[in-house]
């Protein structure tokens, strides 16, 4: 694992890819007794460029949460990739990206449409990142396999971490 200052072009690609991959974030937050708690968010827009976006209620414990602790962790778990965002979070409302952002998988969870103004935006500025790759389940297990006869190391996949 090496890490950098600064992203380059093909790291935050790489984030990205892994972003669009997976449908579903943890969103780790600290509530008021310190205690981390983890909630499922659904990824509303993968065009990263350091922040990301996400809705939710503005009743939730997780706003509640964030409106006293802004510092966040984004958990994002794909087959053969893992992306992990540190940054902070605040919540916003602006109509234009909530409506810019809704879809159809969301009126499940919103009755009242982008236009209640109970839903709210979760806006993470990213500061770093920590991603994985792996080969796949299948070469990762030739490798190791491979590894344990010829006593090389075997080639797992790779890790870097970066600041954003």
């Amino acid at each position: 694992m090496s890490f950098q200052t600064q992203a380059t072009t093909d790291q935050l690609d790489t984030i990205r890819s892994i972003m669009k991959k997976t449908r579903i974030a943890m969103l780790t937050s600290v509530s008021a007794d310190g205690a981390l708690h983890s909630h499922p968010m659904t990824v509303q827009e993968a065009e990263f460029d350091g922040d990301c976006w996400f809705l939710a209620s503005a009743e939730s414990d997780t706003v509640h949460q964030l409106l006293a602790n802004p510092h966040v962790n984004l958990a994002y778990a794909g087959s053969s990739e893992w992306l992990s965002l540190a940054g902070s979070a605040e919540i916003v409302r602006d109509s234009v990206k909530k409506e810019a952002l809704w879809d159809t998988f969301t009126d499940v969870w919103f009755d009242g449409g982008a236009e209640d103004p109970s839903v709210v935006l979760i806006h993470v500025k990213a500061d770093s990142a920590q991603y994985w790759e792996s080969p796949g389940k299948v070469a990762t297990l030739v490798s190791v396999v491979a590894a344990k006869v010829t006593g090389d190391e075997p080639h797992t996949g790779s890790s870097e971490s970066v600041t954003i």
